[in-house]
């Protein structure tokens, strides 16, 4: 199998994972605050990778990416979830990722941005701000979502730089381990929990889904290739968390919403065709 080959097939199954994370969330966080779930996901993971990968890398480099990445991204993307009126919009603002991870290539890397890549992060913005016009307002999770895709995607570009030829299991359990005392300091902001099976099973299916399978495929693919294209086809996602949270938790979807996910989608094949 070609690396290019390889890249996409993680790509399109970390879309996929993904996808139905974002209402697995939502459906989690009528047990336990977003803060909670946070905390959990990265020590649940940090329990089940370590032994996995056997090592860790400890060091300043990692642990900005691993903020970026992971432990400051985590209390971002639940509290987007938490306070957007649709798990499936949060996704959307996050994954404006593609876009700032354009950007900071061109900053960063010296690759040159064409006209069409351009041209494709502007209209994928445009299609951000009219998905978030279904609110009439600019809400806390739209807000929240998009500094989340924002720090994402300056913490993708860094990874690429530093760690591309690392182990997916070291970085996994390296970057968890490290989140935890981010995640933890976010805890006081809102400790609710509520022990019963359910809810249990409900944060445990989000740590195998969203952490343990969804980072080991996000690091899988930064690996195989460059972060813009990877980060490019991760824009499937909030399609598919509409998808799903219309099928799991029977959100609804409105015209302005679907219109401003084309359009961002249409931004995408511009940025992925202009590569």
């Amino acid at each position: 199998m070609s690396r290019l080959s390889g890249g996409l097939i993680y790509s399109i199954a970390l879309a996929l994972v993904w996808g139905v994370a974002y209402p697995l969330t939502r459906m989690a966080e009528a047990y336990a605050s977003p803060m909670v779930i946070s905390v959990v996901r990265v020590g649940a993971a940090s329990l089940l990778m370590y032994p996995l990968a056997r090592r860790l890398i400890l060091n300043s480099r990692m642990l900005i990416v691993s903020v970026l990445n992971m432990g400051l991204f985590l209390v971002l993307i639940n509290m987007s979830i938490l306070y957007s009126p649709n798990p499936g919009l949060a996704a959307l603002m996050i994954y404006t990722q593609p876009l700032f991870v354009a950007v900071f290539e061109w900053l960063m890397l010296k690759r040159r941005l064409s006209l069409m890549r351009i041209g494709g992060v502007l209209l994928g913005f445009m299609g951000v701000a009219v998905a978030s016009l279904s609110s009439l307002s600019l809400s806390l999770g739209v807000v929240v979502g998009l500094m989340a895709g924002l720090l994402w995607g300056l913490g993708t570009v860094l990874y690429s730089m530093w760690f591309r030829d690392v182990n997916p299991l070291v970085a996994n359990a390296s970057s968890s381990v490290l989140s935890i005392p981010v995640t933890a300091l976010a805890l006081p902001i809102d400790p609710a929990l509520s022990l019963t099976i359910k809810g249990i099973l409900l944060i445990l299916l989000v740590v195998l889904d969203a952490q343990v399978l969804g980072f080991m495929l996000w690091f899988k693919a930064i690996s195989s290739e460059r972060p813009s294209t990877v980060s490019s086809i991760l824009l499937l996602t909030p399609i598919l968390a509409l998808y799903f949270s219309a099928l799991m938790i029977k959100s609804s979807v409105t015209p302005l919403e679907v219109v401003g996910a084309v359009i961002t989608i249409i931004g995408l094949f511009m940025v992925v065709k202009s590569s």
